[in-house]
């Protein structure tokens, strides 16, 4: 991503953003300004204002990314030239199983880490990372706790003791019984 010209703006308090977005909307638009937002203030923002920063102020991609509770924003942000801006939604746990599943095939491993840890995630897609080439994607299915029993006996005999180790952990792992359990002694 290109480094923009804009002066970046850091304002001081939640007022101060507020008045700074009204008195200079045009401009943010323009892009004249790259603003800088807290995460607390990404919480309260209306979408409108959010989209405004998302599409005009590089510097609070992430920052949004990671704090937003709009499912419009965090769709937006999903396609978004910055993996650290695509993993930051895949872990957001407003974002959509719709775009959860999109970024399950995102060419950065951290995203679909990302995406198989989030609770939202469907079914079908933890199913499909089990076989992903990156292991901490397969320790990502391992530890989620929506992982079914199904899906972690196939990570119980994973090639990576990690993998498998953090599949054993998971309270839906399959538990053996108590006579296999004596004679694996």
């Amino acid at each position: 991503m290109e480094e923009n010209a804009s002066p970046k703006i850091v304002p001081q308090d939640w007022d101060d953003f507020v008045q700074f977005i009204t008195e200079h909307r045009d401009e943010i638009a323009e892009g004249q300004y790259d603003l800088r937002i807290e995460k607390d203030w990404a919480r309260d923002l209306g979408d409108h204002d959010l989209l405004l920063l998302v599409e005009h102020c590089p510097s609070s991609r992430l920052t949004i990314a990671s704090a937003s509770r709009s499912v419009a924003v965090l769709d937006r942000l999903a396609l978004d030239d910055s993996s650290d801006v695509r993993e930051a939604v895949a872990d957001n746990s407003r974002c959509s199983t719709k775009t959860l599943n999109i970024l399950s095939k995102d060419y950065v491993a951290a995203v679909r880490m990302a995406v198989a840890g989030n609770l939202n995630v469907s079914e079908e897609v933890l199913e499909r990372l089990t076989g992903d080439p990156a292991n901490y994607v397969r320790w990502g299915v391992a530890h989620n706790e929506k992982t079914s029993t199904s899906v972690l006996a196939t990570l119980l005999t994973d090639r990576d003791s990690y993998v498998s180790d953090e599949a054993k952990k998971n309270p839906n792992a399959p538990k053996k019984g108590w006579l296999t359990r004596l004679f694996s002694r």
